[in-house]
C-alpha cells in the first residue's frame, strides 16, 4: 500500500514538473521573440530613424524655414541621415514644386541647415546661361547645374537671399553633347568663348563638357576651372586649363 501510494504521489510530480517545464520553456520563448525584437527595432531606426522623431522635426524644419524666408512652404517627405545622425525633410516653396531642397538638423552653432538658396542659385544659374550657350553651340543636348551644399549658412541669413552672382556662389555647369571631343583649334575656340562668357558672370563657375561618342563606346569629360582660379579668353588658355579625360561609355 506504500509502494502504491509512493507510486501515485510520483506521477503526479512528474506532471507537474512537465507543466512546470512546458511554462518555463514558453516563458524563454517569449523573452527571445521579445530580445530579437528589440534588436531588430533598434538596427531599424539607426538605419531608418524613429517615424515619430520623423514627423516632429520635419514639423519644426517648416516652422524655421518659414521664419527664415518669410514665405510658405510645403514638406514633400521626411527622412534619417543615418550616416550623420540627423532628421530632415524635402520640402519646396508653395506654388513652386520644381524648385526641391532639404532642411535638416544641423551642427556647431547652427541648429538647423538647409540648401534653400543654394538649389535656387542653381536654377538661376541654368536659365542665365541657357541662352548662352544656345547661341555659342547649338550642339548641346542638356545642361546642367551643380552647387556645394550648405555654402549659403554664412552668406544667407534670410529673409532676402541675393542672387547667385550676387553671392558669388561656388557653382558649376555642365554641357552634354551627343558627339565626339575634337582637339580642332575651331573647337577650343568656341569652348573658350562659352567659357569667358560664363566667368564673367560671376568668378566662381566651374565649367564642364560632357562628350558622349555612342560609335566608339566613349566618354569625354572635359573640365574647366572658374575665373578666380584661371581665366580663360582664348583657345590657347583653355587647352592650358581645361583638362580632359576618356571614359568607357557606360550602357543604359
Amino acid at each position: 500500500m506504500l509502494r502504491a501510494s509512493f507510486t501515485r504521489h510520483l506521477i503526479v510530480f512528474k506532471k507537474a514538473g512537465g507543466k512546470l517545464y512546458k511554462r518555463k520553456k514558453v516563458i524563454l520563448i517569449a523573452a527571445a521573440v521579445i530580445i530579437v525584437a528589440g534588436i531588430s527595432g533598434g538596427v531599424a531606426s539607426a538605419f531608418y530613424g524613429l517615424p515619430w522623431k520623423k514627423k516632429a522635426v520635419a514639423a519644426d524644419l517648416k516652422v524655421y524655414l518659414e521664419e527664415k524666408y518669410h514665405q510658405e512652404f510645403v514638406q514633400k517627405e521626411a527622412f534619417y541621415n543615418f550616416k550623420d545622425g540627423s532628421y530632415g525633410a524635402v520640402f519646396y516653396p508653395a506654388g513652386d514644386s520644381g524648385l526641391e531642397f532639404y532642411a535638416e538638423e544641423g551642427f556647431a552653432e547652427y541648429p538647423y541647415v538647409d540648401t534653400y538658396p543654394e538649389v535656387l542659385w542653381a536654377r538661376q544659374l541654368k536659365e542665365t546661361v541657357e541662352p548662352i550657350a544656345e547661341k555659342a553651340e547649338p550642339e548641346i543636348a542638356s545642361i546642367e547645374t551643380s552647387y556645394v551644399t550648405y555654402e549659403s549658412l554664412d552668406i544667407v541669413k534670410g529673409p532676402e537671399i541675393p542672387k547667385f552672382d550676387e553671392a558669388g556662389a561656388a557653382l558649376g555647369v555642365r554641357f552634354k553633347l551627343e558627339k565626339a571631343f575634337s582637339e580642332s583649334d575651331k573647337d577650343w575656340e568656341k569652348r573658350a568663348a562659352l567659357i569667358h562668357e560664363i566667368q564673367e558672370l560671376s568668378p566662381s563657375i566651374d565649367v564642364a563638357f560632357n562628350y558622349i561618342d555612342k560609335s566608339k563606346e566613349k566618354e569625354t569629360y572635359v573640365t574647366c576651372p572658374p575665373k578666380e582660379e584661371a581665366a580663360i579668353e582664348s583657345a590657347e588658355q583653355a587647352r592650358k586649363s581645361c583638362s580632359a579625360n576618356d571614359y568607357k561609355l557606360e550602357k543604359e
